[in-house]
């Protein structure tokens, strides 16, 4: 998905449209799917037994208070 949507952002430069929006986030990176499939592990796991109703946000801190933008 974000390589076909920098493509038609930047169709001659799409990886300056990743390496800008990467640079938006507070970690400096973009996000992989393995990340959001460790979490879906750990919260179907016994580890996670204690942990009710609550919401978490896996997005590098992007949606942060202090976060002015994403991406440039």
């Amino acid at each position: 998905m974000k390589k076909t949507i920098a493509e038609e952002t930047n169709p001659s430069n799409p990886e300056d449209v990743i390496q800008g929006i990467a640079g938006g986030v507070p970690l400096g990176r973009l996000g992989k799917i393995e990340e959001v499939g460790e979490l879906a592990a750990f919260l179907a796991s016994d580890e996670s037994s204690y942990i009710t109703g609550t919401q978490i946000v896996i997005d590098g801190g992007s949606t942060l208070p202090e976060t002015v933008s994403v991406g440039v």
